[in-house]
């Protein structure tokens, strides 16, 4: 299953308006929450920004709905519906982007935003699948292919480190990660190397009392980390007493070593190959710099209530 595009959240919200009364973003929510089919994790996907995906996609239905005159918003944060949003509703038909350009007032409305985006350019989509991505959706899109990209160029640089270079980096790595962070007094801890098959420790809490065990392994992308080696791994930790610890490598496992974590019961194991690392490097901001910001506005309702 797939989250629904914005204009199909449209008819589920008119049917939750079609009593006629008004409504406020809370009832609209949850009413067509219970209309659409999510599965648990389409619930609680996220854009950047923190907002479900799917209560966003709802907000621009709604925005569209007002352009469209099926909906009224007579006070801030309150909904109801039109004379033309219910006999929509009525007929129980799914809207569609097309459907909307019908009415006058989002043509107008449409032309607005299209000669503030693009002078020179079409005023209104004419393709649907144009016409289904949210400027929400394209934002997230275009910075999600952006990191892609990013991850790409820092997973080629991490084939290249040398091995003494991929420790340090990873010391550097974990530390960015939240870990060996002294809350008492805000110094941060180095990451203490170690014997018996650990490359480093570092601590997970504030005292110091509970620590996580460190492999680093920079091998070529076809020297794949076999059981073997994350069996001795495993090992190690037992001789330290440890419960918890993280293998990383810029290659990737074999199928036998990612059996590995399922076999230990007694202590946490985590496996982190190349790709993934290079991911949290980007999302964590190690090895990498900022370097450009946008600022994304929306309306200022409390501004307009209040002038």
């Amino acid at each position: 299953m797939t989250i629904p595009k914005w204009y199909e959240f449209i008819l589920p919200a008119l049917q939750v308006l079609e009593d006629g009364q008004d409504h406020t973003l809370r009832s609209i929510r949850s009413g067509v929450l219970g209309r659409v089919d999510l599965t648990p994790e389409e619930r609680v996907e996220q854009i950047p920004s923190g907002q479900e995906r799917w209560y966003n996609r709802l907000l621009w239905a709604l925005t569209h709905s007002h352009n469209a005159g099926l909906v009224s918003r007579p006070s801030r944060g309150i909904y109801r519906v039109s004379d033309e949003g219910q006999v929509l509703a009525a007929k129980g038909l799914p809207v569609t982007a097309a459907m909307l350009r019908e009415y006058p007032s989002y043509l107008e409305f449409m032309n607005r935003s299209g000669r503030s985006a693009e002078a020179s350019g079409p005023s209104v989509p004419t393709d649907e699948d144009a016409a289904a991505e949210t400027p929400t959706d394209a934002l997230d899109a275009a910075l999600a292919a952006l990191d892609r990209s990013l991850v790409a160029e820092v997973y080629s640089y991490l084939a290249h480190l040398s091995p003494d270079a991929f420790e340090r980096l990873i010391r550097i790595f974990v530390v960015q990660l939240g870990y060996g962070a002294n809350r008492t007094n805000e110094a941060t801890a180095r990451l203490t190397a170690a014997d018996k098959g650990i490359d480093g420790i570092v601590w997970q809490d504030a005292l110091g009392l509970d620590r996580v065990y460190l492999q680093a392994k920079r091998y070529g992308v076809e020297n794949k980390v076999g059981g073997r080696e994350v069996r001795g791994f495993s090992g190690a930790l037992d001789q330290h007493r440890a419960t918890k610890g993280i293998f990383i490598t810029t290659s990737s496992f074999t199928s036998d070593a990612l059996l590995v974590p399922k076999e230990v019961v007694h202590k946490t194991l985590l496996l982190i190959d190349g790709q993934r690392l290079a991911e949290l490097m980007v999302q964590y901001g190690v090895g990498v710099q900022a370097e450009q910001t946008i600022t994304v506005k929306k309306l200022d309702l409390d501004f307009f209530e209040n002038i």
